[in-house]
């Protein structure tokens, strides 16, 4: 639902496992999914109207994630069927504007899920090296990057100064080495929709910012 209201987002999205209790402004909030522009979240007293907002608060291992949202669609996810329940909403918020300990925790949910999800597709042989997507951990994105886009069975690899993902491929920074390269365009070939998705989505995540992403902190 979410991805259809704002299809021009440039992150994939995440789920953590565990549903992540918060609070905006005074009403009370589940996490239900993450990116780095936004979280969907479920809630059963009403948020403020469509392109108002508050204050998002939440505990991700042990820190406290601070940021102003907006809200940019709400929707009835269950209705109630008796005087004695509440109507469950899901909304989606938008955080146009985060500190960096908030945009750091924020890549933080984003890498832990995305490694827990390789790790388990490795898990079930499904062909993807949970190693893959981890190896992009230098954070070198400057100015130039390498699209790797696969056309009719076959790579190609550009060198753009553009940070886009391609609709059939990756693209990552220029200063990543060509084992790694090869090692995510074997991981992509053999992976699934959803491990495609994840990869593109360690990419984008890579080449966002300077730092490149968070350590990794799961060990399946």
């Amino acid at each position: 639902m979410i991805d259809a209201v704002n299809d021009r987002r440039r992150f994939g999205r995440v789920s953590p496992v565990h549903r992540i209790r918060g609070r905006v402004g005074d009403i009370i909030v589940y996490v239900l999914d993450v990116s780095l522009e936004g979280v969907r979240v479920a809630h059963q007293e009403l948020l403020p109207p469509i392109g108002k907002g508050g204050l998002l608060t939440f505990e991700w291992e042990g820190r406290r994630f601070r940021a102003q949202c907006e809200v940019r669609w709400t929707a009835v996810a269950k209705q109630a069927r008796t005087e004695f329940e509440k109507t469950l909403h899901h909304s989606g918020l938008s955080i146009p504007v985060k500190d960096e300990l908030a945009d750091h925790i924020l890549r933080e949910i984003v890498q832990h899920c995305v490694t827990r999800a390789l790790d388990e597709q490795k898990a079930n042989a499904q062909g993807i090296p949970a190693t893959a997507a981890q190896s992009l951990q230098t954070g070198q994105s400057g100015d130039e990057f390498l699209c790797c886009e696969l056309r009719q069975g076959k790579w190609t690899k550009t060198r753009t100064r553009e940070g886009r993902q391609p609709l059939d491929g990756f693209t990552v920074a220029a200063s990543e080495g060509e084992p790694k390269v090869a090692m995510l365009c074997r991981a992509y070939e053999n992976g699934d929709s959803e491990g495609r998705r994840l990869i593109r989505t360690f990419a984008a995540l890579s080449i966002s910012k300077s730092e490149g992403i968070p350590t990794r902190r799961y060990a399946p």
